[in-house]
């Protein structure tokens, strides 16, 4: 009878390199998860921030609109550590719409390492009257 005295060794290997890549892969979603959650949150924070300072007599002015965003996206600490591609501000009747696009490095530098994440965000004002 023969015997069979081969090695684990490439079984092993095999199941560390998968358990690796998983790990990677994992990590790579996940921070690609919390990189859109942000530049959605910088949208909603520079749409709110310029509405309210557009806003009179309840309906934004586009220009007004335009330069507060501006204004947000300069001074605003997680607005300066993304690196904005394209702004796209529009006015409709009392409503404000912000479509804000950045591009998203991957830390791990593993994958795709650049993508472009593009959010869009909207405000809308009510006139308020005193009833008689």
């Amino acid at each position: 009878m023969k015997s069979d005295k081969g090695t684990i060794a490439p079984l092993i290997a095999t199941y560390l390199s998968l358990l690796i890549l998983a790990i990677i892969g994992s990590s790579a979603v996940v921070t690609a998860l919390v990189a859109s959650n942000r530049v959605q949150g910088v949208a909603d924070m520079a749409v709110l921030y310029a509405h309210d300072r557009a806003v009179t007599n309840g309906m934004p002015n586009k220009n007004l609109l335009v330069a507060g965003v501006g204004e947000f996206l300069r001074s605003a600490e997680s607005a300066k550590r993304l690196e904005i591609v394209a702004i796209s501000a529009a006015v409709e009747s009392a409503e404000s719409s912000l479509e804000l696009c950045a591009r998203y490095q991957n830390p791990l530098g593993v994958g795709i390492n650049s993508a472009v994440i593009c959010r869009s965000s909207r405000a809308e004002s009510f006139l308020i009257t005193g009833g008689t």
